[in-house]
């Protein structure tokens, strides 16, 4: 049975905290990286959202994001937020349907491509993107 694959960033990513107006607060002076995965939120850039419209990724939607720096006083949007529908709990991992260019998700904070996504991302310019089967990229699978 084929598993998906978390996707990671290999550029570090500022802290987010999702402020009650729908911005994304840049809680530290780090620039924004092209893939932002927290609690509740998928941030990509907008060229990245853009493939994955194209190639008509199951079960998402997309809207732009506004980031915003307390310390400038500056909007960013360069961002897409990325709403992931196919939720699934780590005891299912083995059962997933991950045919197809989908994209799931693991406690509303982990993103996981399915193998035919991860080969389409692979073989696309996003060189930061960071591939890992199943949970073999969580530190407690290392022990």
């Amino acid at each position: 049975m084929p598993l998906p694959f978390l996707v990671s960033c290999s550029i570090s990513a500022p802290v987010l905290f999702e402020r009650s107006d729908g911005r994304f607060q840049l809680m530290d002076q780090q620039a924004p990286a092209p893939f932002m995965a927290g609690r509740g939120y998928l941030l990509v850039e907008q060229a990245l959202a853009a493939f994955l419209q194209n190639v008509e990724v199951e079960r998402v939607s997309f809207r732009p994001a506004i980031l915003f720096s307390p310390i400038t006083k500056e909007e960013f949007s360069s961002h897409v937020r990325v709403r992931v529908s196919q939720f699934f709990r780590s005891s299912e991992l083995l059962d997933l349907d991950v045919s197809g260019n989908r994209l799931l998700t693991l406690n509303d904070q982990y993103y996981f491509a399915s193998p035919e996504l991860k080969a389409l991302l692979e073989a696309s310019a996003f060189r930061y993107l960071e591939f890992s089967e199943g949970f073999s990229g969580f530190a407690a699978s290392a022990a």
